[in-house]
């Protein structure tokens, strides 16, 4: 008896090893429009007659192992392909092949996708088991951040990695294009983006998709990178010579992230530090010697900080009055009005001397011309001329008519005698 067992037993063994289906790859994941080849090959014993051979995909509340029929997405009997997949599927044909194409894949073709084929025989019914699972990929593409911190923020060392994905799946077949801030990056190819170490340099929107389909672009995804403050340094307005009485304004910029919180100025004289301010700028309204020195300043954030490198401010003087400069300047211009005054001067006088000289000219003239008449008068000689004696009744009937003068002569400077006193009281009248 139990003889027989094992010869049932070996001999159903040997049968059922005749019976499979491999399939390859048994996940598929497409693009949403694309097409996609189900792999297959199937065994069966030589002594059965192949009669039907089908291609089916469980209803979703179905059973997804293979022991329940569903759609028909291909059968060797035309008329009983479902209307969803008419024309849409193209079988090998080819013995013992069973590959299949299904082409303009949709969300809707998402599931399990079984082989199955029957023979002559009744028991000739074999289904291979497992299926190929297929995915689409419904663009567009999302970046997908992967940090190596479950909570908290990405922050300078971390491990990163972007991920360009869809909905569903990600297909693996490339090349991918990735692009950082708008511009390629053209030794990125793959379907991930892994930064081992993350920088500061590496904070900037990313996006994504296949080589050559712009419509593939996902939307830009913020790899948010914190990082102390870095490249801080001062900038000076105005910029040029800085002169006593001008107004200064020092500004402190540097990269952060976060934003720069806390600003602290400081100066350098001699071997004395000293602090001067606490915002960005540090504005100086009337500047004067004693802002003459080095100036840093240190930029901080959440994440740490850093200070500037110093940067010298020098203060010009200005001139004053009473600067050899400025005495050799108001000595020439008094010079120059000294000199001026002076050529005008000569100028007016030699006029005044020639105008002088033909009025004497012409007095001379005149007195030459009058010498026959009258003899030359000279007041040191106190002789008066013009005079004659009028009479008295003469004298009354002009007197309404006389006009009394005082002749005031100088003091004579020649050495000749001078008359009594009596006589210089004398006043002569004489009728004008």
């Amino acid at each position: 008896m139990l003889y027989i067992i094992l010869l049932m037993q070996l001999h159903l063994s040997a049968v059922m090893s005749k019976w499979s289906v491999s399939y390859s790859p048994v996940r598929i994941c497409a693009f949403e429009g694309s097409s996609v080849d189900f792999s297959c090959s199937f065994e069966y014993p030589d002594t059965h007659t192949l009669r039907t051979l089908k291609w089916f995909k469980p209803e979703t509340y179905q059973k997804q192992d293979g022991s329940q029929n569903g759609i028909a997405v291909y059968h060797s009997s035309a008329e009983e392909i479902n209307k969803l997949y008419q024309k849409r599927t193209v079988y090998t044909n080819q013995d013992k092949n069973c590959s299949l194409k299904l082409h303009n894949v949709s969300k809707t073709d998402i599931g399990r996708y079984f082989f199955r084929l029957t023979t002559n025989r009744y028991y000739g019914k074999f289904t291979g088991s497992g299926g190929i699972n297929l995915n689409v990929a419904v663009l567009p593409f999302r970046v997908k951040v992967d940090k190596t911190k479950a909570n908290g923020h990405i922050h300078e060392g971390d491990s990163v990695t972007l991920t360009c994905g869809t909905e569903n799946c990600t297909p693996k077949q490339g090349p991918f294009t990735w692009f950082k801030n708008n511009l390629l990056l053209p030794h990125a190819t793959e379907s991930e983006l892994k930064f081992s170490f993350v920088s500061h340099e590496d904070f900037g929107n990313y996006s994504c998709g296949l080589k050559n389909s712009n419509r593939t672009l996902t939307n830009e995804t913020l790899l948010d990178v914190r990082y102390s403050p870095k490249n801080v340094e001062i900038t000076v307005s105005p910029s040029g010579e800085i002169q006593e009485g001008d107004s200064l304004t020092l500004t402190c910029n540097s990269n952060a992230n976060p934003a720069v919180t806390n600003y602290t100025w400081f100066k350098i004289s001699r071997t004395n530090v000293s602090y001067v301010g606490c915002s960005r700028e540090y504005v100086i309204r009337v500047v004067n010697q004693t802002d003459d020195g080095q100036y840093f300043c240190i930029a901080k954030n959440d994440i740490g900080y850093q200070n500037s490198t110093v940067l010298t401010v020098t203060v010009v003087k200005v001139e004053e009055p009473g600067h050899p400069h400025f005495l050799l300047a108001a000595t020439c211009a008094l010079l120059f009005g000294i000199a001026v005054t002076l050529v005008i001067f000569c100028l007016v006088k030699r006029r005044i001397q020639l105008a002088t000289k033909r009025l004497t000219k012409q007095v001379l003239n005149n007195n030459e011309n009058s010498t026959d008449q009258r003899p030359t008068v000279t007041l040191t000689e106190e002789v008066y001329e013009n005079l004659r004696i009028m009479s008295k009744s003469e004298f009354e009937e002009n007197i309404t008519n006389l006009t009394y003068a005082d002749l005031m002569l100088p003091p004579t400077t020649t050495d000749r005698p001078r008359r009594n006193s009596q006589e210089d009281h004398l006043v002569i009248y004489s009728l004008v």
